[in-house]
């Protein structure tokens, strides 16, 4: 990558970043279609989020950022404007900083996870889905996309019982028609919305059961024993890197550089 002080930086911000699997498939992008920008993760802690948006909103050298766990619902009070999407979730992923300096943001975890579902050749249409940690932004962000895309029923399962609530009372407002469980029955797509199984000594997200009777299993982060097994029982696991590959077209067309 030829950086030149023309280049613009797109970073991919959170705490830790050590994980994440957006900047190897944003810099191909970048390089493929010839455009001047590269993204770079940086690892902010919370109390250093306020001061890194100071600075984003201050620099043209940002195109915006991409925004992950744990700044989702932290990053809203410092943008200026929300989409629909995220304003409805209360959560972001992605922000743009517009010429005069002013922040937006946008929602499209969910958006990302479908694609990368179609991709692998399954569907939502009609499906029933359970998110673990629905109420956190990736995991309301899915819920949200997923019913956007034609989930029937979703089992929202969240320790946070305050989360869990708001993660209802989204669905219930915006979707309707969209039958939400309490019971983990005869379920087609499992999302890992959490960080469980970023440590070795992590639990298995589910239970082998489930896993075992799945047509997907989808982790945004991959951990190992959740790939283990989905392995062993042949069940196709959407991973992190997909979803990651996934989002490409929907932050880089917030962003206004594809269509």
């Amino acid at each position: 990558m030829n950086i030149t002080g023309q280049t613009q930086i797109f970073p991919i911000v959170g705490h830790p970043v050590n994980k994440v699997f957006s900047p190897t498939a944003f810099n191909l992008w970048f390089k493929e279609n010839d455009v001047n920008c590269c993204m770079v993760a940086l690892d902010i802690p919370a109390d250093g989020l306020s001061g890194f948006l100071s600075l984003l909103r201050g620099s043209p050298s940002f195109l915006g950022c991409s925004i992950t766990y744990p700044h989702k619902q932290a990053a809203l009070q410092y943008v200026d404007a929300l989409t629909p999407q995220a304003e409805r979730l209360g959560a972001l992923n992605t922000i743009r900083r517009e010429p005069d300096g002013r922040l937006v943001g946008d929602a499209t975890d969910g958006r990302a996870l479908v694609a990368a579902v179609r991709a692998g050749g399954g569907s939502i249409i009609g499906q029933t889905a359970m998110i673990l940690g629905a109420g956190g932004g990736a995991g309301m962000a899915i819920a949200d996309a997923f019913c956007a895309a034609g989930v029937v029923r979703l089992i929202l399962a969240d320790t946070d019982i305050e989360r869990k609530k708001q993660a209802h009372q989204m669905v219930s407002t915006y979707w309707p028609e969209v039958e939400i469980l309490d019971e983990a029955r005869n379920i087609q797509v499992l999302v890992n919305a959490t960080a469980l199984g970023s440590k070795p000594s992590d639990p298995c997200p589910f239970n082998t059961q489930l896993i075992a009777n799945a047509d997907f299993v989808c982790d945004v982060i991959s951990g190992q024993k959740l790939v283990e097994a989905a392995s062993a029982f042949g069940t196709r696991l959407i991973n992190g890197l997909e979803m990651g590959q996934a989002q490409v077209h929907p932050q880089l067309s917030f962003l206004g550089l594809t269509q």
